[in-house]
């Protein structure tokens, strides 16, 4: 873990930088798949994430992986701290990532005031991320999920300008409150539409139109 920092002044534009903080963070930089905490630890610091995707799980009671959210370059989380409580769910980098670390002792009223509006963004997304988990059916569902990661870090172009999304039919699985059998013969059935292509840990997605009007229910 590095040194405190106190962050300088963000330049127009800067949406890491996005609410700025007079408090002293500190940079952890994490690998994809990594685990910043577990469901139970002491909850000690406030996050936010500077670069890289991070989601946030729960288990179910039937053991399986659900995801509830997903954190982007702005967000803060990790706000079980403000409680002196212990963490409730589990968050994992998707990506390489940097995550600054904020002691809750040190926040004043401005920056409180910057972390309660990202966390009220947030909720507004999560709203709409129980709302594609909850409507529609399976096939629906996965189209919607597509559309979604295609707009995070994990969305990247290839040479042909396509977007190509690093995803496993596990992880599509756990952000749609699904199987991963299940997925698969989704996008078996996608690509052989033609409205995607998958490879080993990765969906290009060939129409992103069509899988739009799926995701929508046409």
């Amino acid at each position: 873990m590095n040194n405190l920092t106190y962050p300088q002044q963000p330049q127009e534009g800067d949406v890491a930088m996005r609410g700025y903080l007079q408090a002293p963070t500190q940079t952890i930089l994490f690998q994809r798949k990594d685990t910043l905490y577990h469901n139970g630890d002491q909850a000690q610091s406030v996050f936010r994430v500077r670069d890289g995707l991070i989601r946030i799980t729960r288990m179910t009671p039937e053991g399986r992986t659900l995801t509830v959210r997903h954190l982007v370059p702005g967000d803060f989380f990790g706000e079980e701290a403000f409680l002196n409580g212990k963490r409730e769910e589990i968050a994992e980098a998707l990506t390489h990532s940097q995550i600054e670390a904020i002691d809750p002792q040190m926040i004043n009223h401005s920056d409180l005031m910057a972390i309660t509006q990202s966390l009220s963004r947030q909720m507004h997304r999560l709203m709409d991320y129980e709302y594609h988990l909850q409507t529609g059916d399976l096939r629906e569902r996965v189209s919607r999920y597509l559309i979604k990661l295609s707009e995070t870090p994990l969305a990247t172009r290839d040479e042909q300008g396509r977007v190509v999304i690093s995803a496993t039919h596990e992880l599509i699985a756990e952000g749609t409150a699904s199987t991963r059998e299940s997925v698969s013969k989704i996008v078996t059935e996608l690509r052989m539409e033609g409205l995607i292509e998958s490879g080993y840990r990765s969906i290009v997605l060939l129409d992103a139109e069509a899988l739009l009007e799926i995701a929508e229910g046409f």
